[in-house]
């Protein structure tokens, strides 16, 4: 058997079975009064040597590629050493910040650290402290310095203890081939990533070894443009002669698979690891708690997280796009990669992949063919809008070129950004409107307003008073982001992602403290196409038709249609929903998109701040949770039932096939939006295989570039398969399916969100 299918066997009979053991719980540096008297980010990057030095290390059968992060996950917490002390926490805590409050989603200068090694990038250090002015030299620059020099000796440590432990495996092995391996392996661990790679192997190893310490220390990271930065080492190695292309691909192959071990297939074997910390701020307003696991979109709650947040650790990896210079980037390793990762039907990274004019026509049919198998994944994201929208909100065209995306699939510049989000969820801000400031789910009043529904005579005025509540909570947001800027630098600073960022070790800066090159600042639109939905029924049912008014309309939605259910069926049969390329309904989203970006733009301009502010449409993969945190909608979508997902039609409501889908999304004015905005397709399977099914699903990827659309995802799994899944899931344990931010294994979600997929419309194309 090969050796790429060795591993994969291994993945999913026993690494995603087996329950994960978590280390780092009740761990500290604080251990004498010395250590606790240096600042706050000397002390975390003592953490990170800590965990270097003891974390626990293994090697796997057969793997080319060696290390394992400890056991995390987004969804259930982190753990790592206590190296706050309780002051510290106390005055983090009126932010609603912890020392776990790392963001993560950036990627980082990948390029930079095979090019330099940790050696070059010390060497950069005493340079730029070489170049300052004494005044320069503060307190605080010194100790920055200083921490990102323990950083980096940590990784170096962590490759050396993998170094020794391969030596000792090659002493126990009898095999003469894997006793070779091992100890080529053992050398290389003692020369990257202290030194720049000399070989493909070594290039791989440099990254992981360096990725698996910024994951076992709550810095959950994407890979990034792997295809730019590893291919010229991978062109090399293969223009000297010196591995062939079967084991070039075996070591793409296990470096892959690395990324994927910590995926836990059965839910019962997943332990919560929360403190009190974590959990105090569930239910409140994610916007005003950036940093927080609500902040960040990731809500503590298990019947949410199994399966989807909770085996995802931001890992994203974008491929093909153009070069700095605007030419073709696909390349050799485009396709390797590819192709390995769609052999193990991995759902850890998330694959990406840019296209463009110019991307050649074998890439769109390796895409078109993985994604018509029912992967979910490549997301595909258009370079032609996209690298414009960037450049108009301030970057640099060669920087735009370049871009990457984030932790679920936001773009960024990698190695060069700060960024952060907050989503509006506009369907509830709606709800306040109808109810007066009233929560129906939380049966709480949670926005000071008042029901003034009575004094409404037009669909213009509700429109608009709609729209200064949108405002309200968007200045709110930018308010609170700009108070509370610094404070997760002084809790949870990020000593070792800042070496290899740009701009940081330059600046003295770490990379959320001014060092980054990039502010990004994001506000997302969630709940899109219920709001849509919504605001078209009652321009038609309540202000042109008369058939209720909006206090009739409020209490029905408050008595969730109880007895009500022909008008909730004329709600959603009458009055034509978003992403059926219908003229009015397509118009109120448009309007509603342009209104939102330009409240942002004029809020933005009335604020003092260094962000660049940006527009996105997301509700990642937790569009059953914010569904669930809102009550009975206009559309007729009764309370609690999940969102639309992100740029999405609401679930079942796109019925006349996915071009009138793309027709939808692409209407309105999406520059504003390049940060992202992803079409989440359900394709039936059946109408997809043979070579015209492929030729029909590669004519619909291009019909979505030509047309302007931002981000697609489409998945092929039937609904029948998905039941037999949810009664027999041990014979359905790679079934893979798209959540709005990552793909998941179907047999470890919850089954409301299972049953939310099940839903879903299929469409023939």
């Amino acid at each position: 058997m090969k050796r790429i299918e060795k591993i994969k066997n291994r993945l999913f009979d026993k690494d995603f079975m087996t329950k994960k053991e978590w280390w780092g719980e009740n761990q500290t540096i604080l251990t004498d009064e010395n250590i606790k008297k240096k600042p706050i980010m000397v002390r975390k990057a003592l953490a990170v040597m800590h965990v270097a030095k003891n974390m626990p290390i293994e090697i796997k059968e057969d793997e080319l590629i060696v290390g394992v992060p400890t056991m995390a996950s987004v969804g259930f917490g982190k753990c790592f050493p206590d190296y706050a002390l309780p002051e510290e926490k106390e005055e983090a805590a009126k932010s609603s910040y912890t020392e776990k409050s790392v963001f993560g989603h950036h990627p980082a200068n990948y390029e930079k650290l095979l090019r330099l090694g940790l050696k070059g990038i010390r060497d950069e250090i005493y340079y730029n402290i070489e170049q300052k002015q004494e005044s320069e030299m503060t307190e605080e620059t010194y100790d920055f310095y200083s921490s990102v020099l323990i950083s980096l000796d940590a990784v170096n440590i962590l490759a050396h203890r993998y170094s020794v432990l391969l030596m000792e495996e090659a002493k126990k092995c009898e095999e003469p081939n894997r006793k070779k391996e091992l100890i080529e392996m053992s050398k290389i661990c003692t020369r990257v990533p202290e030194n720049p790679p000399s070989s493909f192997h070594e290039a791989l190893q440099s990254i992981w070894i360096t990725f698996v310490l910024f994951h076992s220390t709550m810095e959950f990271l994407p890979i990034g443009r792997s295809d730019q930065y590893l291919y010229p080492y991978l062109k090399k190695d293969l223009e000297a002669g010196i591995i062939s292309i079967e084991y070039a691909d075996e070591l793409v192959g296990s470096w892959l698979a690395k990324f994927g071990e910590r995926v836990q297939l059965d839910p019962q074997q997943w332990e919560m690891h929360l403190t009190e910390q974590d959990t105090q701020y569930n239910g409140a307003d994610p916007t005003k708690l950036e940093g927080s696991a609500d902040a960040a979109g990731y809500a503590n709650d298990e019947g949410y997280n199994y399966g989807t947040s909770a085996n995802h650790w931001l890992i994203n990896m974008i491929l093909g796009g153009q070069t700095r210079e605007g030419e073709d980037a696909t390349n050799e390793l485009t396709y390797m990669i590819l192709r390995n990762w769609a052999f193990l039907e991995a759902v850890v990274p998330v694959m990406s992949v840019r296209l463009h004019r110019n991307t050649p026509a074998e890439l769109y049919e390796l895409c078109a063919d993985i994604l018509r198998k029912g992967s979910g994944e490549p997301v595909l994201y258009n370079d032609e809008m996209i690298i414009p929208g960037l450049q108009k909100l301030g970057i640099s065209l060669e920087d735009a070129r370049d871009y990457a995306n984030d932790g679920c699939w936001e773009t960024l510049v990698p190695g060069k950004t700060n960024f952060g989000f907050c989503a509006t969820v506009t369907l509830q801000l709606l709800e306040y409107l109808l109810q007066g400031g009233n929560s129906l789910v939380r049966k709480r009043k949670e926005c000071d307003l008042k029901n003034n529904l009575d004094s409404i005579l037009t669909y213009e005025e509700f429109y608009q008073e709609y729209l200064s509540l949108v405002e309200s909570a968007i200045r709110d947001e930018l308010e609170n982001k700009i108070a509370h800027s610094k404070a997760r630098y002084k809790i949870a600073p990020s000593p070792l992602l800042s070496a290899l960022m740009d701009d940081c070790i330059s600046e003295g800066k770490e990379y959320s403290n001014g060092g980054a090159k990039y502010k990004f600042f994001c506000f997302m639109i969630t709940g899109l196409a219920s709001t849509v939905d919504s605001l078209a029924v009652i321009k038609k049912c309540v202000f042109e038709d008369n058939l209720l008014t909006l206090k009739e309309l409020a209490e029905v939605l408050k008595q969730n249609y109880a007895g009500r259910e022909p008008l909730r069926q004329l709600f959603i049969n009458r009055v034509p929903k978003f992403g059926n390329d219908d003229t009015e309904t397509d118009a109120i989203a448009s309007r509603f998109m342009a209104d939102y970006a330009a409240i942002v733009e004029r809020v933005k301009q009335e604020c003092e701040n260094d962000y660049i502010i940006s527009c996105g449409v997301a509700t990642f993969e937790f569009y059953a949770k914010f569904g669930h945190d809102v009550g009975a909608s206009a559309d007729g979508r009764l309370a609690q039932e999940p969102l639309g997902s992100n740029f999405s039609p609401a679930i079942g409501m796109d019925t006349t096939g996915p071009t009138a889908a793309i027709k939808s999304v692409t209407k309105p004015d999406l520059m504003p939006y390049a940060i992202g905005g992803p079409l989440d397709l359900q394709i039936n399977p059946g109408e997809v295989q043979g070579e015209q099914g492929l030729i029909r699903m590669i004519a619909l990827m291009k019909s979505f570039i030509d047309l302007g659309g931002l981000m697609l995802t489409m998945t092929g799994v039937d609904r029948e398969t998905m039941l037999k899944a949810q009664k027999d899931p041990m014979r359905y344990k790679n079934l893979r399916v798209r959540l709005g931010g990552l793909s998941a294994y179907f047999i470890a979600l919850s089954k409301e969100v299972q049953d939310s997929l099940i839903r879903r419309t299929k469409h023939s194309i």
